[in-house]
C-alpha cells in the first residue's frame, strides 16, 4: 500500500500495480488531514472543519462517518488482508490512520532527500541522481483537486518547502557536476515561481555565467541569431513548466471552492 498525496490524492496497490482513485475531493481532504499526523487521533471536530469549513451539514457527525466509511472501503480494495486490523480506526471522538514513512510518497520523498543530502557531502554525482529520483515522486501540487482546509493547507505548505529545499540542492549538485545546461530551464522556472527565494536567483546567475562563451577575439565573426536558439528554447521550456504549475494550482483552488459551494447544508 502506498498513500499518494504529492499530486492528486490516491491509493496505490504496489502488489497488483494499480491505482485506486478516491471518490471525491472531500475524501482527498480527509486522507490528507489524517496523513498530516499519521498514527495520531484527529478530533472529529477538526475533520468536520476541514471538510466543510464554517458550513457543516445538519448531521455533521453522520456525514463525516459516511466519508470515513467510503475511505475504509477504498483501503479494503488495496489491503483486504487487513480486514481484522484496519488502518483507519475510531478513537473516542476522533479518527486515526496508521501509516509509516515508507507507506506514503511524502515519507519516501523525505527519506530519499535525506539520503541524497548525505551523498552530496562526498559524491555530488550520485547525489544529483538521488535528488532527481526523489523529486520524480511529485506528480503535481500536494493533494491536488482536494478541498483545502487549514490542516491540508498546512500539510501542503510543509511539503512544498521541502520540495523547494530539494530543488535547491539538486541545482547545487548540478552546478558542481557541470550540468548547468540541463537545469537552466528549471532554474528559470523556479526563479519565476519563487521570486523571493534568493538562492534560486544566485544559482541561475551562476548557470548563465557558465554557459556564456568566452569573449571573442578582436575581429572574430559574431555569432548569428541561430546561436542563441538553445538559450531561447531553455527559456521557453521554463515558461511552459511555470504555466503548467500555475494552471494546476488554479485548478486546485477552483475545484476546492466548487466543492465548498456545492456541499450540502
Amino acid at each position: 500500500m502506498l498513500f499518494r498525496i504529492l499530486g492528486a490524492p490516491e491509493l496505490y496497490d504496489e502488489q497488483r500495480r494499480r491505482r485506486i482513485h478516491l471518490a471525491s475531493p472531500m475524501q482527498g481532504a480527509l486522507l490528507g488531514a489524517l496523513l498530516g499526523q499519521p498514527g495520531v487521533t484527529v478530533p472529529a471536530e477538526q475533520l468536520i472543519g476541514e471538510l466543510w469549513g464554517d458550513r457543516p451539514p445538519a448531521k455533521e457527525a453522520n456525514a463525516l462517518q459516511a466519508h470515513v466509511s467510503r475511505l475504509r472501503g477504498r483501503l479494503a480494495l488495496v489491503e483486504p488482508e487487513r480486514a481484522n486490523a484496519p488502518r483507519l480506526i475510531r478513537h473516542g471522538t476522533g479518527y486515526e490512520l496508521t501509516a509509516g514513512e515508507h507507506d506514503t510518497d511524502a515519507g519516501r520523498f523525505r527519506l530519499s532527500v535525506a539520503r541524497a543530502r548525505e551523498l552530496a557531502e562526498h559524491d555530488p554525482q550520485a547525489a544529483y541522481d538521488a535528488f532527481r529520483q526523489a523529486l520524480a515522486l511529485w506528480r503535481g501540487n500536494v493533494l491536488e483537486g482536494s478541498v483545502m482546509g487549514p490542516i491540508c493547507a498546512g500539510v501542503a505548505a510543509e511539503h512544498e518547502r521541502t520540495r523547494q529545499d530539494a530543488l535547491e540542492k539538486l541545482f547545487e549538485t548540478a552546478l558542481r557536476t557541470g550540468r548547468h545546461e540541463q537545469v537552466l530551464g528549471e532554474l528559470r522556472a523556479a526563479v519565476s515561481a519563487h521570486p523571493g527565494r534568493t538562492r534560486f536567483r544566485e544559482q541561475l546567475a551562476l548557470a548563465l555565467r557558465r554557459r556564456r562563451p568566452a569573449a571573442a577575439a578582436p575581429g572574430a565573426r559574431r555569432p548569428g541569431p541561430e546561436a542563441d536558439r538553445p538559450g531561447e528554447l531553455e527559456r521557453l521550456r521554463g515558461l511552459v513548466q511555470l504555466l503548467a504549475s500555475e494552471q494546476r494550482s488554479l485548478r486546485n483552488q477552483i475545484e476546492g471552492l466548487t466543492a465548498l459551494v456545492s456541499a450540502p447544508e
